[in-house]
Formats: structure tokens, sequence, C-alpha cells
């Protein structure tokens, strides 16, 4: 009888990281922080688990209660695994706050774990640039971030007609919402249906605003209407929120990024932490309806512990829908094995061919390069051979028995095809 086998599928809405895919994550990862760090941003990490009242305490009822992984551990602590990074970045703050050069601006590429059901954009893990400053209280600081977003977009080859920054503010949305004529006790409910209004058909979203929110006809045609044409009422308000809208779209023009950037009221964000500006950043395709970044000023986050109000802006960028833009719009290149020679081992029973073998790979190695050394002494050279070209090893260094004898190598480019046997101390001063 079969014996029962465990299976080889990672945990659903998991993955498995082969080299090919290793290649292209740390592409991604590479210019992730290229352009952080271009900017002054330095890197960071914690813990992947954190005490549950860390999220309890700020991140939205449905990741708390639907979609975190949580348990108590051995010492009778209720512990969650990372759902998202702004918390543990806030604690850490807080700890060594009037230790740390202020402003603070960190950036971090953490796994992040959500119990939810996998589809397209989204599994239950995925990595996620986080960005974020600390201490600056003016709009400057978001606007910074808008630049390091298409600083990043950019230099993967993204063009004006591949993305957009869509920002919004929370006190002027609840005041757009009061002229409106919606009761303040409704904010809270009527900004979930907005967040999942992109979603949804305009049927049902209007179903949800009568049936969840609770509001009446007039109600929802005002909501309706101003979706239509928000400019008007957004510029025409008195108020903080509205001003600093204003400030980031002015900014956004007097630096040339504001095709890239535009207002939509319709960008709430989910979480129960963000104070002021949010705003998401959307894929033009139409195959892709999720935001692929997304964030805001969170300015009270830090003082659930520390006893003192912080300004903080941050966003972050996941790679599953990232990687599904750049698929898309096919701006992959082609990403190569980084091993630039694949170094044959004769087949023989002579250990002359081992040591000349070995003694050029370390010295390729000390030069900088990246060497394979094959270790099979029974293997035929043309099985080597396929074995470099399906790996992607351009290069491949044959020492035969005449090369070993004259001191040569055989030096063949699987690309070009290109063959030719050269004196070993020549090919290495050229190398050089």
């Amino acid at each position: 009888m079969a014996e029962n086998k465990i299976s080889t599928q990672p945990y659903k809405g998991s993955r498995d990281f082969y080299p090919e895919d290793m290649r292209l994550r740390n592409y991604i990862f590479g210019i992730w922080k290229k352009v952080c760090e271009r900017f002054g941003y330095e890197e960071y990490d914690g813990p992947f688990i954190e005490p549950f009242e860390i999220y309890e305490a700020k991140t939205g009822d449905e990741i708390v209660n639907q979609q975190l992984y949580s348990f108590i551990d051995r010492g009778e602590r209720k512990v969650a695994i990372r759902p998202e990074m702004t918390p543990t970045l806030a604690r850490m703050v807080a700890q060594k706050f009037y230790e740390l050069p202020q402003p603070i601006r960190w950036y971090s590429i953490p796994n992040l774990w959500r119990y939810e059901k996998p589809q397209r954009g989204r599994l239950r893990e995925h990595y996620q640039l986080n960005v974020d400053i600390f201490g600056v209280d003016s709009v400057e600081a978001d606007f910074e971030l808008f630049l390091i977003l298409i600083n990043i977009m950019q230099e993967f080859g993204a063009k004006e007609n591949m993305f957009e920054i869509k920002i919004n503010h929370r006190e002027l949305a609840e005041n757009i919402y009061t002229d409106l004529g919606i009761h303040k006790k409704d904010f809270s409910e009527l900004n979930k249906a907005i967040d999942k209004k992109y979603k949804l058909s305009e049927d049902d979203f209007e179903k949800m605003l009568k049936e969840d929110v609770k509001l009446n006809n007039g109600q929802i045609n005002n909501i309706k209407n101003f979706f239509k044409n928000p400019y008007p009422a957004m510029q025409k308000m008195k108020t903080s929120g509205a001003a600093a809208i204003r400030h980031l779209l002015k900014l956004c023009d007097d630096s040339e990024i504001s095709k890239f950037v535009k207002y939509d009221p319709t960008i709430i964000r989910g979480l129960d932490y963000y104070t002021g500006t949010v705003f998401e950043l959307f894929d033009l395709n139409p195959n892709n309806i999720r935001a692929m970044s997304g964030g805001g000023r969170y300015d009270d986050l830090v003082s659930m512990f520390l006893n003192k109000k912080i300004s903080a802006t941050g966003f972050g960028m996941g790679d599953v829908t990232f990687t599904n833009f750049l698929q898309d719009w096919k701006l992959i290149p082609e990403l190569k094995n980084s091993c630039e020679y694949l170094i044959t081992l004769w087949p023989s029973q002579e250990r002359d061919f081992y040591d000349r073998g070995m003694e050029l790979s370390q010295k390729l190695r000390e030069m900088g390069k990246n060497a394979e050394m094959w270790l099979d002494s029974d293997t035929k050279i043309d099985k080597q051979l396929k074995y470099a070209d399906k790996k992607g090893i351009n290069n491949v260094i044959i020492i035969g028995e005449n090369e070993l004898k004259n001191n040569e190598a055989t030096v063949k480019n699987l690309e070009t095809r290109e063959q030719k046997t050269l004196p070993l101390k020549k090919f290495l001063t050229d190398l050089k």
C-alpha cells in the first residue's frame, strides 16, 4: 500500500521563491532600497511577532478581528504575527525617541501576514516597502513621499500613462460630509463604504450607503454629486485639511509632477490611525484594480507608547500588486544568473584536472568574478555544457588534456558560441 506523502505545496496564500523568483525579488528590493537611500532614508527592521495589544489599539477592526494571525505563546502572552509594519515602527521610535537624530527618515521591507482570501494582487503573505518620516509637521513631508514613489516608478521604467497618485485628507473629508448634511456618528461607516467604492458597481455602492451607513436618498444624492465634481467644494473650504491639499497640489505643480497626482475624495484608507493626508498609488492598467501603495499622516500613533504627540507620515508598497504592475506593463528586464563562469572538470580519474580547475576557480573569485566549479569527474563535458546553458551561465572554461599540459584554458561563450584557447596567464591578465 502506497505511503501517504506530505504535500509539496506551500501554505495557502504564501509563496516559494525559487532562484528565478529570487532574482526578480532582489531586483525589485534593490531598486526600492536604492531610491530610499537616494533620499537619505535608513533601513531598519523589527520582530516578526509583536504583543497583540499594539494592533488591537490602532489597527482597523477588519484586520484585528478577521485577518490577524494571533495565538497565546508558552509564557501565556497573547501575541500576533505582524500584519503591517507601522505599529512596530512607532514602538521602536518611541523606545529611543530622545536619542534619535530628527527628523527620522527610515525604510524597511518586512514580510507581513494577513488571513484573507488569496486572489490576484493579494495573498496571505507579502513583502512590503515601508517608508516613513517622523518629526516634520508640514505637508512638505507628505510631498517628499510622493517624490519617492514617483522616483521608484520611474526607476522601473514606468511612464505617465501607467500610474497615478490619488490624495485626500481625513479632516477635509469630514468637513465636506458635514456640508453634505451627514451626521458625525455616520462618518466611520461612511468611510468604510467609500474605502471599498472602487471595487463596487454604482448600484452596490449606493446599496451600501443606504443599508450599512443608513443614509437617506437626499444624503446619497449629495455624496454622488460631490464625487462627480469634487474640486469646487475642496477649493472653497477654509479648513486646515483643505489648505493642506491645496498646498500639496501647488508643490506638485511647482515640481512638475502634477501629471502624476490628483485630488480624489474616494481615497480614505481604512486604518484607524490616519489623522490627515491620505494617498494611494494606482496602476492605470484596467487589469489591476487594487492600489499598489497607500499611506498617509498618522500624528497620534506614537502617543500610545510615549506621552508625546509626534508628527509622522509614511507609505507601504506591496510586492504582489507591484509585481503584477511590472508584468502587465512588460517592465521586467531579463534577469540572468549572477554566476559568470562554470569551470568544467575533465572526465578523468587524474587529480591534476581537479586541482587546476580549483586553482583557476579561486583566482577568478579573488578577482571578484562569480565562478562555479564542477565536482563530479564522471560527467561528460557535453553534459556540463548543457547544465551551464540551462542555468544561464554564459562562460564555460574547459581544461582538457592539452590545456593541462600547455598551461592553457579553452573559454567558450554559450551566448555567442565563440570559443578560444588562451594561455592561462593571458586569460587572467585580460580579465584584469
